[in-house]
């Protein structure tokens, strides 16, 4: 004869099952907070790094632009001797290499092309990089149009004729160039 009694396994399951849920519920709940503090945490970072990379982006394209500026001849060019230039190279060698964990393999690549195609470096031990452009073209001559008192040791810094870069080189190295550092800032990237 069946055992009348009114705990039959189905209800010691329910009962079980009732008792479990509310403890699933909190775990759910638990798992869910910690997740969306990761979250929460990642996107601050990024948005710090994102910040970061702003911050060197303003002091970066100047210098960048007053190279570009002055290997194409155009717009202040003249105001900025070759020294100059090779005073911006440096700093933005100790802007780049300093900050080097904040930027993309990409963007520090695009960087070294960009400065390997524009400057000539270790062509002697213990001098300056030299300048892949010329001292005088159709567009002027950088001696006489420079508005301080030029220098002659500045006419040394210009590479041989053999190892200057086309214009047409510096617009592509600098246009990509930009266009990674650009994409630096991009928050879906991080």
């Amino acid at each position: 004869m069946a055992d009348p009694s009114p705990w039959n396994s189905l209800e010691v399951a329910k009962l079980i099952v009732d008792g479990l849920t509310p403890v699933a519920v909190v775990l759910l709940g638990v798992w869910v907070s910690r997740a969306t503090r990761r979250v929460e945490a990642s996107q601050w970072v990024n948005q710090k790094l994102i910040e970061k990379r702003i911050g060197l982006l303003e002091r970066i394209l100047p210098y960048l632009n007053d190279i570009f500026c002055y290997y194409t001849w155009i717009g202040m060019w003249k105001e900025l001797s070759p020294a100059d230039i090779i005073q911006r190279k440096r700093d933005l060698d100790r802007l780049f290499f300093a900050n080097q964990p904040f930027f993309s393999a990409d963007a520090l690549s695009a960087y070294q092309v960009f400065t390997q195609a524009l400057f000539l470096t270790y062509a002697k031990p213990g001098a300056d990089a030299q300048l892949r452009t010329t001292e005088v073209s159709p567009d002027g001559s950088r001696a006489t149009s420079y508005p301080g008192t030029w220098k002659p040791e500045w006419s040394g810094m210009f590479a041989q004729a053999k190892d200057q870069v086309l214009r047409r080189t510096v617009r592509e190295k600098y246009q990509f160039l930009t266009t990674v550092l650009g994409a630096e800032i991009d928050m879906s990237k991080g």
